[in-house]
């Protein structure tokens, strides 16, 4: 006697398929949170990786630091006429800055999350010259405050009423070390009171520049999140930048550190006046 074969009828099979869809569009998203936060995770190892970078170069350079401005590559332009907003994301440019020799992995210089956005949005960054390669091979930034003083090559953060700025050794530090950053994220991309974007090594927090928002924010809207950042005593914390963007758009400063510095950036224990 022939066994009878039964297959599955279309009725069967749209069930089987919409079931299907449904678990994906449930597991799509707490997946997406998942490679989200991994990503997160890396970036931190990374600054973890920077903590213990500068202990180093600290122990052989007598306690002083480099130039924020140069800490990374130690020129903005490469070759004349190149623009200067471009350099975080050409590699045809190696770095050469004193802090990249110390870099076990050149993976650890950039965060996986700003390499993934560099792909949508690193055209947004000021005077963006489409012929360069957008390749991004850092993406940290040394508070300008460290390793310069107003007045010296290249510029410096600016100084407040009494001389008080940055600082060029470890030991002048008077704020509490785990209260000084020493590298952060910026962003790629200008914001309503911020036009001076991730471009050289350093990071003014004097008002200049800001920290980065791009951590945890809502895609197509990268202005409300936080960034990583390592501070001076080598722990890694997500931050809040003190530059917000108000609901009619404008710049929000009531989260600033004397109401018009960036956070984490002042090295000095009293506060400038």
């Amino acid at each position: 006697m022939r066994r009878i074969r039964h297959g599955f009828t279309l009725i069967e099979l749209l069930v089987v398929i919409s079931i299907i869809a449904i678990l994906m569009a449930i597991m799509m998203p707490a997946l997406q949170r998942v490679k989200t936060q991994a990503q997160e995770m890396r970036c931190r190892a990374n600054l973890k990786q920077y903590g213990l970078v500068q202990t180093m170069y600290l122990d052989d350079s007598d306690g002083r630091y480099p130039s924020a401005w140069r800490s990374l590559v130690r020129t903005e332009a490469p070759v004349s006429g190149y623009q200067r907003y471009c350099r975080w994301h050409d590699p045809r440019y190696p770095a050469d800055g004193p802090l990249w020799n110390y870099m076990p992995q050149s993976e650890v210089n950039l965060c996986p999350t700003f390499a993934v956005l560099a792909k949508s949005e690193g055209q947004r960054h000021p005077s963006h010259v489409a012929t360069n390669p957008i390749v991004p091979y850092y993406s940290y930034s040394m508070n300008s405050y460290l390793g310069a003083k107003s007045g010296d090559a290249g510029g410096s953060a600016a100084t407040d009423s009494t001389g008080r700025g940055g600082v060029y050794k470890l030991s002048e530090i008077t704020r509490s070390r785990a209260e000084v950053f020493f590298f952060a994220e910026e962003n790629m991309w200008p914001r309503p009171g911020n036009s001076n974007v991730l471009n050289d090594n350093a990071l003014c927090p004097d008002g200049r520049d800001w920290f980065g928002t791009f951590h945890g924010a809502k895609r197509g809207d990268w202005n409300g999140g936080t960034i990583n950042a390592v501070f001076v005593d080598a722990h890694v914390e997500s931050v809040k930048s003190g530059l917000q963007v108000a609901p009619n758009g404008t710049a929000d400063y009531s989260t600033a550190d004397f109401g018009r510095y960036e956070k984490f950036g002042w090295p000095h224990r009293l506060p400038p006046k």
